[in-house]
């Protein structure tokens, strides 16, 4: 059993050698004392002991030869374990010899590690959050280290089950270096396995196994040691500075119930995100010290705005407090300063966003959130090379993500690189199928190119992922909106201000004006206003919306260009100075370009109105009737107020007649759809 507990780290053998030993030596132990006792060699063979005369007995020289196989076996051991030690280790082909080190790098070029999910060795396969959890914190000890780019988690985990080579996950992380291993909780004791492989030859540099009673001490010693042990064996190629220490706990209690808290987070789907809110109270109930216990509760809340039907103002409000304690307990950890970052975006303080992501930067290059925390931010000033830069970044440290590769794709829309977008967008579908963001972006392209149908049927996809993620349920009842169907848009949608427009174009102005009032904060119900025609009720939201997010002073984002001119417009019949301001920016986006240079449904709606603030309407009816040439149909659309001035016209009403027909066309694709719908839409309404 010594020479198993020597040989199964130093070989690197499968945990269970050890348990198959020790039942063998069990069960043979009572048959070799057995046998011992009751029999011995003699010339002529095995015999009976009562039947031997001593004189016949050979026992001492096959004692003696027993001892000179013992001594030549444990010298064999011994040379096999120093060599071990010495001589490369590769796991598919053992008889091929490839030097283990690591290559030099070209200047300038960081090293690069991805850490994998570890396995869940334990008995009743009960751990594997716990392994994952040991592995992210692996992760982040690596991630503080200067001079060396890691892997986010995001993408690391979500080969977990794709049964990937080595190679190919290299590739696809674009690391040179992969760290592997295994977990096995057993009561009071914990093994960790690990092991660090050079992906460009799959030969193993390094690798240990630890044994420890089960303590949070312990458990963060382990990290420190796998940390070292990577550091010294890659230091000879860059010079890597010690690592910064992010916060931690004494409980191990906690830092387990963190850890599951934490992967229900990430996970973004409304039942986990509930999970994760009450696992992060246990841990904060457990040691009120713990400040990445404060910043994943407050991250919990900001993500339920978008993953729940929780408000804005709801999300806001529980999330303050826990995002000032974090702060307050590590002011310089780049998780409480990206949870920060995040808070002061939702809150429209994007000066402040943006200055906290860089500081969260500096505490770490290689904390991903922080990038796409920036990337937010900056969405507002619109500049679109800038941006996608910053998000790019965030790509190359998670290039799996789909919420950076989400993020990837609209950043290439603005800059009007819409195959990259696309190609970007597939990329998301392939590597996350069960996430909505691929889904979504797919959609959102496909309506803007007239393909209703085809936006429709990926929406419905993304929500019965998950049935109260917003921007599905935005995204399909402005579908329903545009092609006539408001009374469907209850079946998918939740949100307040949906819900008022439809109840509007259904016939119900009561019902429609008391969910406005009920709900004074909601911006959205500003556009319910103008929707129904009350201009002057919309202007105060607006104008609020407009001073908050910096509108006036930052560029025009093409993706929302068409509700700048609603804006422009509401201002504009309201008296307010910045009308000018706000148009020309229109202009300026256009330019000397006319209708005819425009495919894209936003785009061309965005003309319309522009034509229309300018009262040009021969101009005006140029761009809707290219808008209706290619196909678009806008039943809400037409009916909003900038179309008064032509309302009651004849030849507005032979485009209205046409648009009704476009209308009809694509909601007869839907109902088609609807009609047959697939099995994941069954349950897919909120």
């Amino acid at each position: 059993m010594q020479v198993v507990a020597v040989m199964t780290p130093a070989l690197n053998l499968p945990d269970w050698v050890d348990s198959f030993f020790a039942v063998a030596l069990l069960i043979g132990f009572p048959i070799a004392m057995l046998l011992a006792w009751a029999f011995e060699m003699t010339p002529e063979g095995v015999r009976w002991t009562e039947h031997v005369k001593g004189e016949d007995s050979i026992t001492g020289q096959t004692g003696r030869k027993l001892d000179y196989a013992i001594l030549v076996g444990l010298v064999l051991v011994g040379a096999l374990i120093v060599g071990s030690r010495f001589m490369p280790r590769k796991m598919a082909a053992p008889d091929v010899q490839v030097q283990a080190q690591a290559p030099t790098p070209e200047p300038g070029e960081k090293m690069s590690i991805a850490v994998m999910p570890f396995e869940d060795f334990s008995s009743d396969k009960d751990q594997e959050y716990f392994a994952n959890g040991i592995s992210e914190e692996l992760l982040n000890v690596l991630a503080r280290i200067k001079g060396l780019r890691v892997s986010s988690r995001t993408s690391s985990f979500a080969l977990k089950e794709r049964n990937a080579s080595t190679g190919e996950i290299a590739d696809a992380l674009g690391v040179k270096h992969i760290l592997e291993g295994s977990v096995r909780k057993s009561g009071t004791t914990l093994r960790i396995t690990a092991q660090l492989i050079d992906a460009s030859n799959d030969e193993h540099m390094w690798s240990e196994t630890y044994d420890r009673p089960l303590t949070a001490e312990n458990l963060f010693a382990v990290q420190d040691e796998i940390a070292a042990a990577i550091v010294a064996e890659l230091k000879g190629k860059l010079s890597l500075a010690p690592v910064k220490h992010a916060p931690r706990t004494d409980s191990l209690e906690a830092y387990e119930l963190y850890l599951r808290a934490r992967q229900r987070m990430n996970i973004r789907k409304p039942d986990t995100l509930r999970a994760a809110e009450a696992g992060f109270k246990s841990v904060i109930a457990l040691d009120p010290e713990f400040a990445p216990a404060f910043s994943g509760l407050a991250d919990t809340y900001l993500l339920m705005e978008n993953y729940t039907d929780m408000q804005t103002e709801e999300s806001i409000r529980l999330a303050r407090p826990h995002v000032e304690r974090g702060l307050e307990l590590s002011p310089r950890s780049a998780e409480t300063l990206t949870t920060a970052s995040f808070f002061a975006m939702v809150e429209n303080d994007y000066e402040k966003a943006v200055a906290l992501a860089d500081r969260a930067i500096a505490a770490n290059p290689n904390h991903s959130d922080a990038y796409l925390r920036k990337f937010n931010a900056m969405v507002s000033w619109g500049d679109g090379q800038r941006t996608l830069t910053t998000i790019q970044e965030a790509l190359a440290l998670d290039p799996l993500s789909p919420v950076i590769l989400s993020n990837v794709s609209y950043a290439q829309l603005q800059i009007g690189d819409r195959e990259a977008a696309k190609k970007t967008m597939r990329d998301n579908v392939r590597w996350n199928p069960d996430s909505p963001f691929g889904l979504n972006s797919l959609a959102e392209i496909s309506y803007e190119d007239g393909d209703i149908a085809s936006a429709h049927s990926l929406y419905m996809d993304a929500l019965a992922i998950n049935p109260e993620n917003t921007v599905s349920q935005y995204a399909l009842a402005n579908v329903y909106f545009t092609v006539g169907m408001a009374g469907a848009v209850s079946t998918v949608s939740k949100q307040s201000d949906n819900i008022a427009i439809a109840l509007f174009l259904g016939g119900q102005k009561q019902e429609s004006q008391k969910l406005v009032a009920d709900n004074p904060d909601n911006v959205g119900m500003s556009y319910v206003l103008f929707a129904s025609g009350d201009v002057k009720g919309a202007y105060p939201g607006y104008r609020k919306f407009v001073t908050d997010n910096n509108v006036v002073q930052g560029n025009l984002i093409p993706a929302f260009a068409v509700y700048h001119g609603f804006i422009a417009y509401i201002f504009k019949e309201n008296g307010d100075s910045d009308a000018g301001i706000l148009a020309q920016k229109l202009a300026n986006y256009f330019g000397s370009k006319t209708a005819a240079d425009y495919n894209l449904s936003n785009d061309l709606r965005a003309g319309i109105i522009f034509q229309l603030i300018k009262d040009d309407e021969a101009a005006a009816y140029e761009w809707i009737d290219r808008y209706l040439d290619l196909g678009f149909a806008g039943e809400l659309f037409f009916t909003t107020p900038p179309f008064d001035k032509l309302r009651g016209a004849p030849q507005f009403a032979k485009r209205e007649t046409r648009m009704k027909q476009n209308a009809a066309r694509r909601r007869a694709e839907i109902e088609k759809q609807l009609a047959s719908p697939k099995p994941n839409w069954v349950k897919a309404a909120p």
